[in-house]
């Protein structure tokens, strides 16, 4: 037996697709759309405006073959492709695709605002590395203001490593990024994990809150929040 991560193969020099399709009628056809090469573990979003669907995703060149066992200190971090935020503008009426890269610095782990899941958004929260060239582990986290380019870098380095960022709007928030931004740190020198507490609105401001574990957590993949308990 093969872990799913096992069963995928990156096929070089051949075109990516985009399946679109239609939920609300089944008098559409399902479009089938080719896009340059590219390799999607995330999406960040996804929205309609008129007739064009907005898709941002961080993509790769090509497949990383680096085993999820490895040792960090024994990955040459140069030698694989780094992962950036490409928007595509998807031209339902031509069947034109149009990428373009909207954040250029190695990032992975996108979170954004819930209540702009499906809609037009602006900021965007995402993990990446400590220099804002070049591949590395990730020891930061990015606010990217997607109207105006403006960019805030919260660094754990030189011995944090990041997980993914879990984006919470405050109760009664007039303005997207009001809120705080949740993500565990693997202190190296301590050899444990931390909850650190970011503000939204002023991502390099010393933490609201940082919460020392008394063990480490091993990575995960994935968060969520909720205002309640489920049992």
């Amino acid at each position: 037996l093969k872990g799913a991560g096992e069963c995928v193969n990156f096929q070089q020099g051949k075109p990516s697709q985009l399946i679109i399709i239609p939920r609300t009628t089944r008098d559409k056809k399902v479009k089938t759309l080719e896009i340059d090469a590219g390799f999607v573990f995330h999406h960040v979003n996804a929205f309609e405006e008129g007739n064009n669907i907005y898709l941002d995703s961080i993509s790769y060149d090509s497949l990383s073959q680096v085993n999820f066992e490895t040792d960090y200190k024994e990955i040459d971090f140069d030698s694989i492709d780094p992962g950036r935020v490409y928007r595509l503008k998807i031209d339902l009426d031509g069947e034109t695709v149009d990428k373009k890269m909207i954040e250029s610095r190695s990032c992975e782990f996108p979170a954004i605002n819930p209540k702009n899941f499906g809609r037009n958004y602006r900021y965007l929260f995402i993990g990446t590395t400590h220099k804002d060239r070049g591949n590395a582990p990730f020891q930061a986290i990015l606010k990217k203001d997607l109207l105006t380019g403006e960019k805030q870098v919260h660094s754990f380095a030189p011995q944090g490593y990041v997980g993914e960022p879990i984006f919470v709007p405050k109760p009664n928030a007039t303005s997207e990024d009001e809120g705080w931004v949740l993500v565990m740190i693997y202190d190296g020198d301590q050899h444990r994990s931390d909850l650190v507490i970011l503000d939204g609105e002023n991502l390099e401001k010393e933490p609201i809150a940082t919460l020392h574990l008394k063990h480490h957590i091993p990575y995960g993949l994935h968060g969520n929040w909720t205002s309640e308990v489920f049992i």
